[in-house]
């Protein structure tokens, strides 16, 4: 329905004042109330446009689901396992491997049609380090083979996402993250469909303790050397 800005109030028909006279009766009823009453006062309208506060975050939890398209060449005398490792900020990256609970497993990739592609399904729950403002995950690969009844076992970078805001809680729903080329690499085209929560120190999610690590002595390990 249209508005007639020119109609104030309710017709409400003819009255006679006198012998051949009338007057039209318009009651203004309670329109002007209801202007009152339908305007937007300043106070609801920050109650409406208020932007919700968020809390600040206490951890973070990457969520690994897999690794697709690296393009390496095919291992022909052994094996390539894959992990992945949490940054902060620009923290050195020897730094951070060296925290056990900043990296994933080891996963043995497949070579499919050209690449390797692996499934990590994992978690990394870290406490946020204070000042930190931004996290990236980081891609290694160990190169395992036998030369001789030796074996011999390489570590080497391959790539990193871009950077994820860690200052309030905030989900980053599950995306597939093209890798950028870390240094001293061949350019890569593999990427790491992943999840990143930021979340409050309420959240149920363990953290686990930090401990002494070393990537290639630990592989050995796990691998009964």
């Amino acid at each position: 329905m249209s508005y007639n800005k020119n109609y104030g109030g309710q017709f409400m028909g003819l009255r006679p004042t006198g012998e051949d006279r009338y007057t039209i009766r318009i009651t203004v009823d309670t329109a002007q109330n209801k202007k009152n009453e339908n305007k937007m006062t300043e106070e609801s309208s920050k109650k409406i446009f208020k932007k919700e506060e968020k809390k600040p975050a206490y951890k973070v939890i990457f969520i690994l689901s897999d690794l697709r398209g690296i393009n390496l060449p095919e291992m022909q005398n052994g094996e390539v396992y894959f992990f992945c490792t949490a940054i902060f900020d620009n923290d050195d990256v020897k730094t951070s491997m060296s925290k056990s609970n900043y990296n994933s497993s080891f996963v043995r990739g497949q070579y499919v049609l050209g690449a390797y592609s692996l499934e990590l399904n994992e978690e990394i729950v870290l406490k946020i380090p204070e000042g930190s403002n931004f996290a990236r995950v980081y891609v290694s690969h160990l190169t395992v083979t036998d030369d001789e009844g030796t074996r011999n076992i390489k570590l080497e970078g391959i790539g990193y996402t871009d950077p994820f805001k860690l200052n309030e809680c905030h989900v980053y729903p599950y995306a597939r993250c093209q890798l950028n080329t870390a240094v001293g690499a061949e350019e890569t085209k593999a990427s790491l469909r992943m999840c990143v929560k930021c979340v409050d120190s309420s959240h149920p999610a363990v953290i686990k303790e930090t401990e002494e690590f070393n990537v290639i002595e630990k592989f050995r390990s796990l691998s009964g050397e």
